[in-house]
């Protein structure tokens, strides 16, 4: 969808581009940059730029901003912790779509439509949990050893955000962490007792989850996209993750 790609964009170019540098590209390409108050309108910018993409003008200036944003965000994910740089890291995959959206010049594949999800076992949601290109950020309220069955089939890092107590993290986990541990896995859990809503994050996507992993089967666990909300999603997520406390176990 636009909007999806005008969001994308938008935080992209605030995030890796400051006011003087965007300043500069637009009238090295003869854009008029517009300003809500004393910064650079970026939405509206890229608005007009998505909207209009085949105009030869807005075609060469995503051409040439692109891979630069694209270049900034993976130099802040090799120079930064993920803890600082959960939002980089989700960033990237959307950027290298976006990237090959505008050389397709193709309208058709301005977005995918939101990829809601419906999982009533296990075995369903580990296949689609295979499909995991970046690392996984997972924000959940409780763990037990179905929550690892959920997961067995991911190979990137496992970040998982817990709102349980230690005790309860290690009554409810026994020997099943361990053994996901000598299995390969790589996975760093961490302890927020201020916890209410359950998310899933990677593929560049962010998912409201209906219920906990350990509770799928018989439980039907539905994945609804989040869009419009997802920056926000993601960087209070990154804030409670720097707060949260290491599950050492």
């Amino acid at each position: 969808m636009e909007d999806e790609i005008i969001d994308s964009l938008s935080d992209a170019m605030r995030e890796y581009f400051g006011d003087y540098e965007l300043e500069e590209l637009c009238n090295r390409f003869g854009l008029e940059l517009e300003h809500t108050a004393i910064h650079p309108d970026r939405r509206k910018l890229v608005t007009q730029l998505v909207k209009q993409k085949y105009r030869d003008t807005h075609q060469r200036f995503l051409e040439t901003i692109l891979p630069k944003l694209l270049k900034r965000c993976e130099e802040r994910i090799l120079n930064t912790t993920w803890e600082m740089n959960v939002f980089d890291e989700h960033m990237l995959p959307q950027l290298k779509k976006l990237q090959n959206l505008v050389g397709s010049r193709n309208s058709a594949d301005l977005g995918d439509r939101s990829a809601n999800q419906s999982f009533t076992n296990r075995a369903k949601l580990a296949r689609f949990m295979r499909t995991t290109q970046t690392a996984v950020a997972i924000v959940d309220t409780h763990v037990d050893s179905g929550t690892f069955e959920c997961l067995q089939g991911v190979k990137k890092p496992i970040r998982l955000l817990v709102g349980q107590s230690e005790k309860e993290m290690i009554d409810d986990t026994g020997d099943d962490l361990a053994e996901f541990r000598r299995q390969g896995h790589e996975i760093e859990i961490r302890r927020h007792l201020k916890l209410n809503d359950r998310f899933h994050i990677f593929n560049g996507r962010c998912w409201m989850a209906s219920c906990s992993l350990a509770d799928v089967d018989p439980m039907r666990l539905c994945l609804i996209e989040c869009v419009d909300t997802k920056a926000v999603i993601i960087k209070e997520i990154g804030r409670k993750w720097r707060e949260g406390k290491v599950f050492l176990k």
